[in-house]
């Protein structure tokens, strides 16, 4: 019943997306090209979203054509009237669960046959040599770590649409070797607390004898570790290689020395996002504010209940924080800017059809204060790397003594005028703005600007009432 229930979820959840996604064209035209001049150019980024929940539909070549011919909201309706369940994608999804299938009912039998041996006969947890299928025992408790594995693993796919075939036979795989794994490594260790004095033991002939005629009970540790191998069999045995590097002296060792610098920046530094709402965005893939600023806006609105405003919002948050550090993003959020498009307006902006309407030069000399500022990161760097910053000296070249006055010369390089600075520091807005991700946000803000029409822009002033009788 698991995959036939994950594929019907699949299914309901495909249909549910494909609504957001025409009601979203509907609402924004703009960005399926739909205007005054008609069709037009679709937005890439409202195309990838499309395209991932129709790519696997089979259409014929009637209705292929029917389907080309159509605007895109029309196209989404079609699709939706002629898919249904059990189809050829919900078909290929279930041949492909078969094997996890088998592996399910045989482990679940493993599992009932182990319980009811360990409460028919006590022997079996605290000891005795009566009992002879111990084993299904453990790889009951192994298949069910394993299998609760499989299921998150199934939810985070369905999460995101990405539940497909290479799933399923990447769960039904993973969890026979976990189960084949686990029951070696109880051959082998049958109680874990006595491994040492088993290892020592082994030297004596009696010792050998009675392992090769009679392996202890299941001891209650292997009754919390087997489940929990099974659940995280792949997490361990990486633990364990990295674990060994230290040992083995061919093995190229990773470079730990900035690992407390390199740490990932949290979601919920960024405005809007607390605790739980960090879990929820989580469930799509996204565990950093890297990964936020990555993101395609519109497929975080589609695959998660938040608005396409407060995923524009969050999204252009994390990209400011990405692009300029933790630091300096929460001191440029404390002087109201909050996003890359308000660092990027307040350095260099043009009103449209004004050009006398440029942003006061007086704020790029107060930013440069701070996109230049040294920072305790940039410190650390330098000291635990050995790094040391060089200056241009008049005509010679010198080693600054610490990241503070490399920052200060370079600070005076920009200049010291608001005339001065305004080229320069425009130019480092060009280069920090000058990304794939912040360009397809843009172009995404723009169009649903179109959208919203010229008086979303500002309020209208009120008439007076000489204006009305006037």
């Amino acid at each position: 019943m698991t995959p036939l229930v994950f594929v019907y979820a699949r299914y309901e959840m495909r249909l549910r997306r494909l609504l957001i996604i025409r009601d979203f064209l509907m609402s924004f035209p703009s960005t399926a090209g739909i205007g005054p001049g008609g069709r037009g150019n679709v937005n890439p980024s409202v195309e990838f979203v499309r395209s991932k929940y129709v790519q696997d539909l089979r259409l014929g070549s009637e209705d292929q054509r029917k389907f080309d011919e159509l605007s895109p909201a029309e196209q989404i309706n079609f699709i939706i009237e002629r898919i249904g369940f059990a189809g050829w994608s919900d078909f290929r999804l279930l041949i492909a669960s078969i094997g996890m299938v088998v592996v399910t009912y045989y482990g679940t039998d493993a599992l009932l046959k182990g319980i009811g041996m360990s409460l028919g006969n006590s022997t079996c947890i605290t000891g005795g040599n009566g009992c002879s299928e111990r084993f299904y025992l453990i790889a009951g408790l192994a298949f069910a770590g394993a299998y609760l594995a499989a299921i998150r693993g199934f939810m985070r796919g369905l999460a995101v649409f990405d539940l497909s075939a290479f799933t399923f036979v990447r769960y039904t795989v993973e969890t026979i070797v976990s189960v084949i794994f686990i029951l070696a490594l109880y051959y082998a260790i049958p109680d874990p607390s006595l491994g040492l004095t088993l290892a020592g033991a082994a030297t004596a002939p009696d010792a050998q004898n009675a392992a090769a005629t009679s392996i202890p009970e299941v001891s209650r540790i292997w009754l919390i570790l087997a489940p929990v191998l099974g659940y995280m069999p792949d997490s361990a045995s990486k633990f364990a290689l990295l674990r060994l590097q230290s040992l083995i002296s061919w093995v190229k060792m990773d470079d730990d020395r900035f690992n407390r610098i390199t740490r990932i920046t949290p979601l919920d530094a960024l405005d809007g996002i607390d605790y739980a709402t960090r879990f929820r965005l989580q469930e799509c893939g996204i565990y950093d504010v890297q990964g936020l600023a990555t993101y395609n806006p519109i497929m975080l609105h589609i695959e998660s209940p938040y608005g396409i405003y407060q995923a524009v919002d969050w999204i252009a948050q994390a990209q400011l924080c990405h692009l300029v550090g933790l630091e300096k993003f929460l001191v440029l959020r404390e002087m109201q800017i909050r996003t890359i498009f308000d660092l990027e307006r307040a350095i260099d902006y043009n009103q449209l059809g004004r050009v006398d309407r440029d942003s006061p030069e007086e704020f790029d000399l107060l930013l440069a204060g701070i996109l230049v500022a040294p920072t305790q990161n940039l410190r650390d760097i330098c000291h635990l790397g050995g790094v040391s910053l060089l200056m241009v000296d008049g005509v010679s070249v010198k080693a600054a003594q610490n990241p503070d006055e490399f920052c200060r010369w370079f600070r005076e390089k920009l200049g010291l005028t608001p005339s001065e600075i305004k080229i320069r520091v425009e130019h480092m807005m060009g280069w920090i703005a000058d990304d794939l991700h912040v360009r397809r946000l843009r172009r995404i803000w723009q169009e649903i600007s179109d959208s919203l029409g010229e008086r979303s822009k500002r309020l209208d002033g009120e008439q007076s009432t000489a204006s009305v009788v006037e």
